[in-house]
């Protein structure tokens, strides 16, 4: 099962997504952290064994590179760290093994839409990765955003604005916004106020993930039966 916990800058994917697998597992669900930065310096995916860490300075590397190369690494990188996780846990999963995704694609691919990148194009190269299971959308307006990451931020999350601005940040993260509000109404996405207390935002997603396993049990049965 791929769950994605999805959400603009700021909004605490990686935060939520982390205390949501430690609490998930708690509970008995075998749940895996999904993160494209794990597949850097790690030997569970050797195929990736030509990135170095720092991933600090991967991550700037990134963002000076142009588009397409940039959009498409990124696509890989998550590729990658989500297939090498299906292929770890299948062999020996009794239950059906949990996949959570901080962020997944949904992110990078409106941030590199915003930027100038052919919509329809971004949007063909996503359709080609496996399509989770739930999508959690942690929705936070640029305003509550910037006061979390003021003195937090890189170039990336500000329109490549150098001095990372408070109307660049606004502006590129309401673009971004526009187009996540735009595919979760689209696609059936599960909003959560991210502005809600953090053990309130994750104990939703948890209950959320819960009930996506329980149903996907009973329609295995089902179609068994």
């Amino acid at each position: 099962m791929i769950i994605a916990v999805v959400g603009s800058d700021g909004a605490g994917k990686s935060t939520v997504t982390s205390l949501a697998v430690d609490r998930l597992a708690e509970a008995g669900v075998p749940a895996q952290l999904v993160e494209r930065w794990r597949i850097v310096d790690n030997p569970d995916y050797p195929a990736t064994r030509f990135l170095r860490p720092p991933v600090s300075d991967l991550r700037l590397c990134v963002a000076e590179m142009p588009n397409p190369p940039r959009f498409l690494f990124l696509m890989w990188s998550i590729g990658m760290a989500l297939l090498g996780e299906r292929n770890d846990a299948a062999p020996s999963a009794g239950a059906e093994a949990v996949g959570v995704l901080d962020g997944y694609w949904m992110k990078h691919a409106a941030s590199e839409i915003v930027y100038g990148m052919d919509r329809g194009w971004v949007e063909s190269v996503v359709a080609g990765l496996p399509v989770p299971d739930l999508v959690l959308y942690l929705r936070l307006e640029p305003e509550a955003a910037w006061r979390r990451k003021e003195h937090d931020l890189v170039p990336y999350e500000c329109g490549m604005d150098p001095d990372c601005g408070r109307d660049s940040f606004l502006r590129h993260q309401g673009a971004i916004l526009s187009l996540l509000d735009e595919w979760s109404a689209r696609s059936g996405w599960v909003e959560v106020d991210a502005t809600l207390p953090l053990d309130t935002v994750v104990e939703r997603v948890v209950t959320a993930v819960r009930s996506a396993r329980v149903g996907s049990s009973t329609r295995a049965v089902d179609a068994v039966g």
